[in-house]
């Protein structure tokens, strides 16, 4: 068995801090114009990757946020700017997801929980 401990900087498998992909999501999500400095081509990539992947988790993320978020969600960006007003931050979210299932951002993971 293998355990990692990631620091609360960082997501699960996606090497970019989570100050960043805050940042690209709200640009994503219309809320920021861009992130500064500019990612370089691997960071770029890492960061459209993880679009893609909570594009395709906007209905378990919802579901996961409940009365917390409107019944009525118009797509990613909608998402993103909902979820941001229900608990703020990415890191705010993060937590939220953790303690209401083992979730994450862009991904479900048995073995995710808190730092003690």
């Amino acid at each position: 068995m293998t355990i990692s401990i990631l620091p609360v900087t960082r997501l699960p498998y996606r090497p970019v801090t989570v100050a960043r992909l805050e940042a690209f999501l709200d640009s994503q999500a219309g809320i920021a114009s861009g992130l500064d400095p500019p990612p370089g081509p691997l960071e770029a990539g890492c960061l459209r990757r993880a679009w893609t992947r909570f594009q395709t988790r906007v209905t378990v993320l919802q579901e996961a946020f409940g009365l917390l978020l409107p019944s009525v969600i118009s797509g990613a960006a909608d998402l993103w700017k909902q979820m941001r007003r229900a608990k703020e931050s990415l890191r705010g979210i993060l937590h939220f997801l953790v303690q209401s299932g083992k979730r994450s951002l862009l991904g479900d993971y048995r073995c995710l929980r808190l730092p003690a």
